[in-house]
């Protein structure tokens, strides 16, 4: 896919903004996940979802690393003037900034209409995760991007909270494998813990809804995902 077939797939206009690519993409996700879309069962409807949502954060981070020397990126399809200098905050509200729930709904009423006890749990923890990340000011807490080293790490899948939405496989399929042959309440297993980048393999668990998967530098024993 183009970019412009991903913001369609998103149902986005090719000018929206990272928060509005992912505010999209977690609604989508849910609607469309395996377990609960009955007409998508197969689950190609979320895997394309996926696809783009992929393409355009990859796009995005790429801008990152060619700009980050000039502290601001313009995007010509938009003469929007974003400021990517700042890897912080690049992916949510800026401290001075409010997370409001009256944005965030119109994003997902439907969906928070329609799965309401999943919802819960889910914004529950989703937004735990954002305001700690927001308040934390510590260059060293965030992912491992653009390192020229790759770095060693475990990784590991909590079947606890598993929900088999194929996402990890889809995006690093080396590394990540949806247990097939279990017809009732299959969980993602870890294959190869080398069988990818470290930055794909977090590129990875920060897809995952329910934070199932965990990622620790084996050199520090660092948690480098969930934070």
């Amino acid at each position: 896919m183009n970019n412009y077939q991903c913001y369609h797939v998103l149902g986005l206009e090719d000018s929206a903004t990272i928060k509005e690519v992912k505010a999209a993409y977690r609604r989508l996700a849910l609607q469309y996940h395996p377990d609960k879309d009955t007409s998508h069962q197969d689950g190609k409807k979320f895997k394309v979802i996926t696809e783009a949502y992929q393409t355009i954060r990859a796009e995005y981070k790429k801008s990152i690393g060619s700009n980050s020397a000039h502290g601001n990126y313009t995007n010509k399809s938009s003469n929007k003037e974003r400021d990517f200098g700042s890897r912080k905050y690049s992916w949510g509200a800026r401290p001075s900034d409010d997370s409001s729930g009256e944005d965030w709904s119109k994003y997902t009423k439907q969906t928070e209409n329609a799965y309401q006890d999943f919802w819960k749990y889910y914004e529950k923890t989703f937004w735990e995760y954002y305001e700690r990340v927001r308040a934390e000011a510590r260059v060293e807490t965030e992912p491992v991007i653009g390192v020229e080293r790759d770095i060693p790490v475990s990784v590991k899948v909590d079947p606890s909270r598993c929900i088999a939405c194929c996402s990890c496989e889809t995006i690093v399929p080396t590394v990540f494998r949806v247990e097939r042959n279990v017809r009732v309440n299959p969980k993602s297993r870890v294959i190869n813990e080398q069988g990818a980048r470290s930055e794909k393999i977090l590129d990875a668990a920060q897809t995952c809804p329910t934070k199932a998967i965990s990622v620790t530098d084996k050199e520090s024993l660092r948690r480098l995902y969930p934070w």
